[in-house]
């Protein structure tokens, strides 16, 4: 993916995310909007896309909690070794789901405590399973129970 095709394409789920609304994360738009952007900025990353060219892309014009959300991921993503991308998207998704009922203890979810152990799901085979791997994260991480 050229570095134009990609950064196109996040701002373009940027801009569906946008009008989304209400919380950072509302149920399933949000969820769908976090996934995607996740594996849009991981590829970005790859394709050679510096953060800051990312986060001067995001608009003015979005609401404070996507925005909020959209640059956590570019922070986790470019501030740690790379992750695979269904694995990332995959964390992500549960990331936000779990939100929903336990919005406190996954804030304070710190994704320097979750990286190790989605790096260990990247190991696993077959590859189907990374992403569970990767969902349960999230629940190891804060206590939360599955």
């Amino acid at each position: 993916m050229s570095r134009k095709a990609a950064v196109f394409t996040l701002l373009s789920c940027i801009a569906s995310a946008s009008a989304f609304g209400g919380s950072s994360c509302p149920f399933p738009e949000g969820m769908q909007a976090s996934v995607s952007a996740s594996r849009q900025v991981v590829e970005a990353r790859q394709a050679g896309i510096t953060r800051d060219d990312l986060l001067t892309q995001i608009s003015p014009g979005l609401n404070g909690q996507m925005s909020q959300l959209l640059k956590s991921i570019v922070d986790e993503v470019y501030d740690h070794p790379f992750l695979q991308p269904e694995v990332y998207a995959a964390y992500r998704f549960e990331h936000c789901f779990v939100s929903q009922q336990h919005a406190e203890q996954v804030a304070a979810l710190k994704f320097a405590d979750a990286y190790p152990l989605l790096k260990k799901c990247e190991l696993i085979d077959p590859k189907g399973a990374r992403p569970p791997c990767a969902m349960r994260v999230v629940h190891t991480v804060t206590g939360i129970p599955e």
